[in-house]
């Protein structure tokens, strides 16, 4: 086991922990986490074509469709002819669009701050680096999955079969230190 436990273990219950409430905070607006993404996406970075606002913002192309369709109706985002490829239509908020994600801004702060509230601000600081960093290095692999030191891979890269896998899975613990992870 790593020094500091199943890093993979506490980043899931971590995100199950903030998923829930950031779920609540869009839904008094009236939109899904998914929406909410694609709307703050597109402040930072208007023009965007669907499938790059699809990439930015961690779903498939598909996906990123039934996510727009709705903004589009309610006239929180508008479609525009990229003048650069004709066939290509970019993504641009409305004023609508980027007053909801003002009105939003201060519950997602506040669920932001609720986050680190047991850090310091250069723990605070450093965290964010080190979310950006680990976010990085799986950019970086694409969507390959390291093998184990001591999986049975052959040289030719072919995985074992699916029972000498899973005979490596190891069970993560609930519960370290006296205290819940």
């Amino acid at each position: 086991m790593e020094p500091y436990g199943s890093l993979v273990y506490v980043i899931k219950e971590l995100e199950l922990g903030l998923r829930r409430r950031f779920i609540e905070v869009c839904a008094t607006e009236g939109l899904t986490a998914a929406q909410y993404t694609a709307l703050t996406v597109l402040l930072r970075r208007p023009g965007l074509t669907s499938s790059e606002l699809a990439r930015r913002s961690f779903v498939r192309a598909q996906t990123m469709a039934a996510t727009i369709d709705p903004l589009l109706e309610m006239g929180l985002v508008r479609r525009e002819r990229d003048p650069r490829h004709a066939r290509s239509m970019s993504l641009y908020l409305t004023d609508a669009g980027a007053e909801l994600t003002e009105r939003l801004s201060p519950s997602i702060d506040a669920l932001e701050d609720l986050l680190v509230s047991h850090l310091e601000d250069d723990e605070r600081a450093d965290f964010a680096d080190y979310l950006r960093r680990c976010r990085h290095a799986l950019d970086e692999t694409g969507s390959q999955v390291p093998a184990e030191p001591d999986s049975p891979v052959s040289d030719a890269g072919d995985a074992a079969p699916e029972n000498a896998r899973t005979a490596s899975i190891r069970t993560l613990p609930t519960e370290r230190s006296g205290r819940s992870t």
